[in-house]
């Protein structure tokens, strides 16, 4: 077999533009919008938290659904074209609304708030799902698989640092505007003259590929047997024990690293000080994070896709420590948590959706069923980016967090266990996402997944136990 169309800097390009918009829809969201909505637009955290919550799981209901509906339209020429078109207006749409709410009240504000997000978050449902499982098609090796995922991610890393770079509350039309351009392009690029997904696989898997329509026509079959057979197909990637124990380590790291995402903003601006002329931090974060894909890519090539993963998380640790001993004007010490946890981030942007990909193939179903298996994976991460948001700015106001909280003689006057004892954003930032971090490394560990190897058999990758 060839390989080289399959990694060439063109077809890579033509694949990943695409993640620039996807990027750059995600940072403002579960980022810069709870800092925006609560502190600019006055509604109450807990209402943010409220609707972030329940946008992604009304959302994140449907994503299996979606999946099982990707994967039922093989042999109909490219099965991710129409899901990914279907993308375009709901994310334009959706995104405008987010950027430019309606109302004067912040009733009004989070209403429109409200209705924009669960357009988002369809298009991004349809959007994600599609291109991920497309991507997971293309590559046939471990280290084509995180080539693929490591691009993507990384050129999506590039949106997220322009989103970032920029405050969302004064440079709203031109993120959106670039938004809008990024995601026409990518939306082509990848229709037009990006590789095209295995069609020997699907071609192979016609003939069941639409069992639940078969069910439908079939005059002695009942509707609830037809539902009870499209459920059982949406959780057939649950009965794999290795799906299911990396889905566990994949809550539990992902819940890690939203939390802190959807604090930063208070984080930089009431503990540390910072303003909007010191948000370039993020960006190198970012940036770090997405230079760093091509050592973890290298890496697992070399011990694996999961023992990488699991070096990625243990490095992460020692940053949580750090964050809570920083104080006002700590502007170095913050820029080397970004470095080192942007250089962690690499492994979470360019191994874990390259793990799914292999145990797809590796369990039978290449061409079969990725949307399936994204779509649960996609309802895992918009579960981590519902809870956290709820979980963070609620607790923040049940324990009546105030921004000058940090500045006020008594608790300056505090030692450092006085004020993690009293202060709960750095319960929410530092404590629970570095707890979160430590159970996910230990379930990675002992799954047996770090065991896998490039000559690992189907029998024990597909274990159905």
């Amino acid at each position: 077999m060839n390989q080289l169309p399959r990694t060439s800097a063109k077809d890579l390009l033509n694949y990943g533009l695409l993640g620039w918009a996807l990027g750059a829809v995600a940072v403002p969201i579960y980022i810069q919008v709870p800092y925006l909505y609560s502190r600019i637009y006055e509604v109450p955290s807990a209402w943010v938290g409220v609707i972030l919550l329940l946008s992604r799981l009304l959302d994140a209901v449907l994503d299996p659904a979606i999946g099982l509906w990707v994967d039922r339209r093989s042999g109909q020429g490219n099965r991710y074209a129409l899901p990914l078109l279907l993308a375009v207006p709901l994310l334009l749409l959706g995104m405008a609304g987010v950027f430019f709410p309606l109302g004067s009240t912040p009733t009004e504000y989070a209403a429109s708030l409200m209705v924009s997000l669960i357009v988002v978050h369809l298009g991004y449902s349809f959007a994600s799902i599609a291109y991920q499982a497309w991507g997971a098609e293309l590559g046939h090796t471990d280290k084509e698989r995180s080539t693929y995922v490591a691009v993507r991610e990384g050129v999506g890393i590039l949106g997220v640092v322009f989103a970032v770079s920029l405050a969302l509350e004064t440079n709203a039309g031109l993120i959106f505007t670039v938004f809008a351009v990024m995601l026409v392009l990518g939306m082509f690029l990848l229709l037009k003259f990006s590789p095209q997904p295995d069609r020997t696989a699907q071609q192979g898997f016609q003939h069941t590929a639409n069992p639940l329509a078969q069910t439908f026509n079939n005059a002695q079959a009942s509707v609830a047997a037809a539902i009870r057979k499209g459920f059982a197909d949406i959780v057939q990637p649950l009965r794999r024990q290795n799906f299911r124990k990396l889905m566990g380590v994949f809550l539990c790291n992902g819940l890690a690293a939203a939390l802190p995402a959807t604090l930063v903003p208070f984080y930089m601006r009431d503990r540390l000080g910072l303003g909007d002329s010191d948000q370039w931090v993020l960006a190198v974060y970012f940036l770090v994070g997405a230079a760093s894909t091509v050592f973890w890519v290298w890496l697992a090539s070399k011990i694996g896709l999961a023992r990488s993963w699991l070096l990625g998380m243990v490095l992460s640790i020692p940053a949580f420590i750090v964050v809570i001993a920083l104080g006002e004007g700590d502007l170095a010490g913050y820029l080397f948590v970004c470095i080192v946890t942007g250089f962690a981030l690499g492994a979470d942007l360019s191994l874990p959706a390259a793990l799914v990909a292999r145990l797809i193939e590796e369990n039978g179903e290449r061409g079969k069923t990725e949307g399936t298996y994204f779509g649960l994976w996609n309802w895992i991460n918009k579960f981590n980016l519902a809870l956290a948001p709820s979980f963070a700015l609620g607790t923040l106001q049940w324990f009546s967090y105030s921004a000058d909280m940090a500045k006020t003689e008594s608790y300056q006057n505090m030692g450092l266990l006085q004020q993690l004892a009293n202060d709960p954003l750095l319960w929410v930032y530092a404590l629970v996402p570095c707890a979160l971090k430590l159970l996910a490394i230990v379930l990675l560990g002992r799954s047996g997944l770090a065991s896998l190897n490039r000559t690992t058999s189907n029998t024990a990758i597909g274990s159905t136990a």
